[in-house]
């Protein structure tokens, strides 16, 4: 996963179940010390209803790669 790919989220926490989203990787953020390595990545995403977001890794599904 890198920055420019497309990618779908099926659900984030605090979301109804069931919401699909579309958008793209803009940037790769750094690692968090505090709260630690096992977290994985964090994006910060565009969505195409205009909306950004910081996302982890996990809540991710690459649909096409750059």
């Amino acid at each position: 996963m890198k920055v420019g790919d497309l990618v779908k989220c099926n659900s984030l926490p605090g979301r109804q179940l069931g919401i699909r989203r579309h958008g793209i990787l803009i940037a790769k953020l750094p690692k968090s010390i505090r709260v630690g390595r096992l977290t994985g990545d964090c994006f910060m995403v565009q969505w195409t209803d205009g909306a950004r977001n910081q996302v982890r890794e996990q809540y991710l599904k690459v649909v096409n790669k750059t």
